[in-house]
């Protein structure tokens, strides 16, 4: 099975999406757990796919896959826009979600710096990604259409030393790290997929990295203008 660019497979995967599955109940929670958005706040969901998980106030919701945003367009204000090049002035939000969008972008650099730059100082930042751990071992990022196909969307997979080496260069302090693993919570979606053997032989295997950050300065280094940076 070749692996489809992030944009193709978020396309096909868009009328099916808002089915749960491991990964996704696994970061769910996390974020629940780390990074919940609070009223008042100003959120932005960069790489919020249909905004299932936006709260209604004060949100805003971006997406590079215009189906994504359709299939779930009476949530909220939402607009098509890349990671790495986001049209918002600096400073514009108190809580920057990415959640497992960064490992569509073989480098993560350029979105650091973008997620550094409308994040407000004094305010938080929340990256999950396919666990580095589970791509090692062999598991795919993969779904199944509104057909029932099932098609494997490319990745690229982040070091953890990776996300905490840019995590400082863009001025953004660690205050939390959690692996979402293989567990109980998450059997049930085993044994519908028939997958009994395998849960039993990845129990503990972690599956999600999350990764709470906050924005202690302004660097110089994030003031680039949006539209500026590459779109590749």
């Amino acid at each position: 099975m070749s692996a489809l660019a992030a944009a193709a497979a978020y396309r096909l995967w868009a009328p099916s999406y808002e089915r749960e599955n491991a990964v996704t109940f696994l970061e769910d929670g996390l974020a629940r757990a780390l990074a919940p958005a609070l009223p008042g706040q100003r959120l932005l969901d960069a790489g919020c796919g249909t905004g299932r998980r936006m709260p209604a106030a004060r949100a805003v919701g971006v997406d590079l896959t215009l189906e994504m945003l359709e299939a779930g367009k009476a949530r909220g204000r939402v607009a098509a826009a890349d990671l790495r090049a986001l049209p918002f002035p600096a400073r514009s939000f108190d809580l920057v979600w990415c959640r497992l969008a960064i490992g569509h972008v073989p480098d993560a650099a350029p979105v650091y710096a973008e997620l550094a730059r409308v994040c407000d100082v004094g305010g938080s930042i929340f990256i999950s990604d396919f666990h580095p751990a589970a791509a090692a071992g062999g598991h795919r990022r993969v779904f199944r259409d509104a057909t029932g196909q099932e098609h494997e969307v490319e990745h690229y997979s982040h070091a953890v030393q990776t996300h905490t080496a840019l995590a400082a260069r863009y001025g953004l302090e660690l205050r939390a790290r959690r692996d979402g693993v293989v567990g109980p919570a998450v059997r049930p979606f085993y044994q519908a997929a028939g997958l009994d053997v395998q849960y039993r032989e990845q129990l503990g295997q972690p599956l999600v990295l999350a990764l709470l950050l906050q924005r202690t300065c302004f660097h110089l280094e994030v003031m680039a203008v949006p539209g500026m940076l590459s779109r590749g």
